[in-house]
């Protein structure tokens, strides 16, 4: 059974590319357009939360090694209810954040493929969600091999691009305007985004070697990668100096190092992160729900699984919603930044749960404090929300405490 299992240098690499994924191609335009000069602080303090919501995370893994992940953490702090709240929101975004996900990479297609229509962008995104479906069915060790390459890939050529355009093509820094608390604001809550994917580490805990070390190393040593990157992609973007055609965003950071090839090197770069984000954090998220349903919290077929021990029945039902959403996004109905935004909103439910979770069950106090800090800013972040998230989380809340006094022994 070890031989299945995964180490250090592969799980890391996994995670890598599931909090890097879309989040570093979409958000740095949108931060500088949002905070202006302002931007390159925002990142710098992304970073930092990023490295500190691994670290909880990563040691709520320790404690709570298993499918349940945080969840079970939340459960033993605060209850069933709780419990599922925090899964019930985890479940929510991943039916949201992949669609989004999947047309990310068709917006970034080179000319000579991109679609030219809306029908075409939305049959383009729904295959190459099939595709990806496909790969997470075959195992978390197939995933792992994959993963390996594209995450390690991309990681390179962002640092590398980043670093020509600081050393080359970068003009002095301009002084940074007055602050505005409100644009800053705007800003975290849109980065929120680029630390996406922590909250899922521990869900694999029953899948790599030694929970326990593999883990938190895994995931200190991907955050602080994950913290370099998106440093040097901002500021590259923020004080690069770019001809015309260097394209879009980050595609601009690999002019020098391709020249005209840059749209298809983009291209590949794209597909490598956001389908690691994927696979990484659909992954997770399928094997809590499956969880969850042997506790009767999901109907118990949702826990049939293939010989891979991977859930087919979720990961079918997602896959179906996500191929629905990509359909309404090339009717209108939908666009990506509607998707984020209430994907962004039930993420950071899940997230308070669990650091939330996490003050309670430290002890030492490094790791409590770490967690106290964190509740307050991701509190904070969730209080930009859209009103209709806010609202429909609010409802869910409603409905959780009315079914548990309904029904107090189904529930526990």
């Amino acid at each position: 059974m070890s031989q299945r299992k995964i180490g250090t240098f592969s799980l890391c690499c996994m995670m890598i590319g599931a909090v890097l994924g879309s989040g570093i191609i979409i958000l740095p335009p949108l931060a500088i357009e949002s905070a202006g000069q302002w931007a390159v602080p925002a990142w710098g303090l992304t970073a930092l939360f990023g490295i500190a919501f691994a670290y909880v995370f990563a040691h709520i893994g320790t404690l709570f090694p298993g499918e349940g992940g945080a969840a079970s953490a939340v459960e033993s702090a605060f209850g069933s209810g709780a419990k599922r709240l925090a899964t019930y929101t985890l479940s929510g975004a991943a039916l949201f954040g992949p669609a989004a996900v999947m047309l990310t990479i068709v917006d970034y297609l080179p000319p000579a493929l991109a679609p030219e229509t809306n029908l075409g962008r939305g049959l383009a995104a729904g295959a190459i969600q099939i595709a990806s479906a496909g790969l997470l069915i075959s195992g978390l060790r197939n995933m792992s091999r994959v993963t390996l390459v594209l995450a390690s890939t991309a990681t390179a050529l962002l640092l590398v691009g980043s670093g020509m355009v600081l050393a080359f093509h970068s003009g002095p820094p301009a002084p940074l305007p007055e602050f505005n608390s409100g644009s800053m604001g705007y800003t975290l809550l849109l980065l929120f985004w680029a630390v996406v994917g922590w909250e899922v580490v521990g869900n694999y805990g029953a899948e790599v070697i030694n929970p326990r070390k593999t883990v938190p190393r895994a995931a200190i040593i991907a955050a602080i990668v994950v913290g370099l990157v998106s440093m040097a992609v901002a500021a590259g973007l923020q004080y690069g100096i770019f001809p015309d055609k260097t394209g879009h965003g980050v595609a601009a950071l690999l002019y020098p190092l391709f020249g005209s090839f840059a749209p298809w090197v983009m291209a590949g770069l794209v597909i490598a992160l956001c389908v690691t984000t994927y696979l990484m954090f659909v992954g997770g998220v399928a094997r809590l729900v499956a969880h969850l349903a042997k506790e009767g919290g999901f109907p118990l077929f949702f826990d049939q699984r293939n010989a891979h021990g991977v859930p087919l029945v979720v990961i079918a039902i997602y896959t179906m919603v996500h191929l629905f959403q990509i359909f309404l996004a090339s009717t209108g109905v939908l666009d990506v930044a509607g998707i984020l935004a209430i994907a962004d909103g039930f993420f950071l439910v899940n997230a308070l749960l669990g650091t939330m979770a996490a003050v309670k069950l430290f002890a030492a106090p490094l790791p409590r404090m770490t967690a106290i800090l964190l509740s307050l800013g991701i509190f904070m972040i969730l209080m930009q929300s859209r009103w209709q998230v806010l609202s429909a989380i609010a409802i869910l809340i409603v409905l959780i405490v009315y079914r548990k006094r309904l029904c107090p022994t189904r529930a526990n």
